[in-house]
């Protein structure tokens, strides 16, 4: 889905997006419903097929001693997580993100890099980072050299999406939520992804500025859905054992 490509080595694009974000489960039925509501009000995202959407696939990164993980685990406020987003595996550029979240609120931010630099950096040649001379890069640098990052999850998923300028409203629908511990190839068509959340269920998921507006709160009925903290990376993770307690 991503057709711009990094222009050179030295240089990179900076998106910063600061918005609030609501996450529920919901069932294949009530998805049906909801896109069925929400095709008349909002529209699909450009890059969504429609009755499929798009495609997405991260690659997380962590500390040594899962610092991301266990701060998800513990609800730790202030939390961040460092990945790299592709949304096609033949794509030249992508996206290097660090997503902060402080309870409902999240400050996403991102800069544009070259394929290569992402081979690169996903086998730990860290150094990589610096040749953009870009904040966002500059600061992964620093926690990933400080902390011992390193790959932890490839996470896939089809996303589903319907968006507004009102308020800059942003309405997901993700499916078939899967993830691989082992295989980190970020551009092979060919990892073995193992599904992570049961069959027909879906990671619905509201993200807006300051307020959602009434009348789409009416449409979408989040009360009828039961809210969680859900987090694509800790699902991803979970069917990697991170403590000897978890053999009983």
């Amino acid at each position: 889905m991503q057709t711009q490509e990094t222009n050179s080595s030295s240089s990179a694009h900076n998106l910063n997006v600061h918005r609030s974000e609501l996450k529920y489960y919901i069932n294949t039925n009530e998805c049906v419903s909801l896109v069925n509501r929400l095709k008349y009000v909002l529209d699909a995202d450009k890059h969504s097929v429609p009755g499929t959407g798009y495609f997405i696939r991260s690659l997380y990164f962590d500390s040594y001693d899962d610092k991301c993980l266990h701060e998800k685990q513990a609800g730790i406020m202030y939390r961040r997580k460092f990945r790299l987003r592709i949304y096609d595996t033949e794509c030249r550029s992508l996206k290097f993100e660090i997503k902060n979240k402080c309870n409902n609120q999240i400050f996403k931010q991102s800069a544009t890099i070259s394929r290569d630099s992402a081979e690169r950096i996903a086998v730990g040649e860290y150094d990589e980072l610096l040749n953009y001379n870009n904040p966002v890069l500059n600061q992964a640098y620093i926690e990933f050299t400080n902390f011992h990052y390193r790959p932890t999850v490839l996470v896939d998923y089809d996303r589903d999406a319907y968006v507004s300028d009102y308020f800059n409203l942003r309405i997901t629908i993700d499916k078939h939520l899967r993830s691989n511990n082992t295989d980190f190839d970020l551009f092979s068509s060919d990892v073995h992804m193992i599904p992570v959340i049961l069959e027909g269920n879906h990671i619905l998921e509201i993200k807006f500025d300051r307020c959602l507006p009434d009348h789409i709160r009416t449409i979408v009925q989040p009360s009828s859905f039961e809210r969680f903290a859900i987090s694509k990376y800790t699902l991803g993770r979970r069917m990697l054992k991170t403590q000897k307690w978890e053999d009983n």
